[in-house]
């Protein structure tokens, strides 16, 4: 269940993505509860996230509008 965005739009076509086995050779990546997640630019900072479960935090309200007034404003567009 991942009902949130998490800068996927924003950074897409980056290498954000990690790249090293986690629990070892061949088993891949996936994130885990607990985990800090941070992802930046220089034009236009840092998102971080912890992962946990979609159901034990609050709803997301900054949309897709807030975040172009906001660089706006920042003049970054």
């Amino acid at each position: 269940n991942h009902q949130y965005p998490d800068g996927v739009m924003l950074f897409l076509g980056t290498m954000f993505a990690p790249t090293q086995d986690r629990r070892g050779p061949g088993t891949g990546f996936t994130h885990e509860i607990g985990d800090r997640v941070e992802i930046s630019a220089p034009e236009l900072g840092c998102l971080i996230n912890w992962v946990r479960r979609t159901d034990d935090i609050l709803p997301w309200t900054f949309g897709a509008r807030a975040l172009m007034e906001n660089l706006a404003g920042r003049g970054l567009l």
